[in-house]
């Protein structure tokens, strides 16, 4: 049998009550739906579903991940994967936070 861990996850209430009701629908768990999602991400090595937001400026984005890496070719020893991916989340938090101030 595989090994399993345990990843907890926060959800806003309202959104939580109507997913899990869409669960029940389908006749599969929460639990289940996970699973399935995961299991979506490692089969396509992506998210298996579009998103989009027509806040986010891409070409702002671009810019920003262009600068990031040329700073990284010149010194690539600072190069993190996971700090990499952290960093994109903030540059994405970063221009929907702009994108709202507009």
């Amino acid at each position: 049998m595989r090994k399993t861990e345990v990843y907890q996850v926060r959800l806003d209430s309202q959104e939580k009550k109507q997913a899990f009701a869409v669960f029940k629908q389908l006749g599969i768990s929460p639990a289940q739906a996970v699973r399935l999602f995961f299991k979506q991400v490692v089969l396509t090595k992506s998210i298996p579903f579009a998103i989009e937001n027509q806040n986010i400026n891409m070409e702002q984005l671009l810019k920003l991940r262009k600068s990031k890496n040329a700073a990284n070719a010149e010194n690539p020893s600072s190069i993190d994967v996971e700090d990499d991916h952290e960093d994109l989340f903030e540059e994405l938090n970063a221009l929907l936070g702009e994108s709202d101030k507009t």
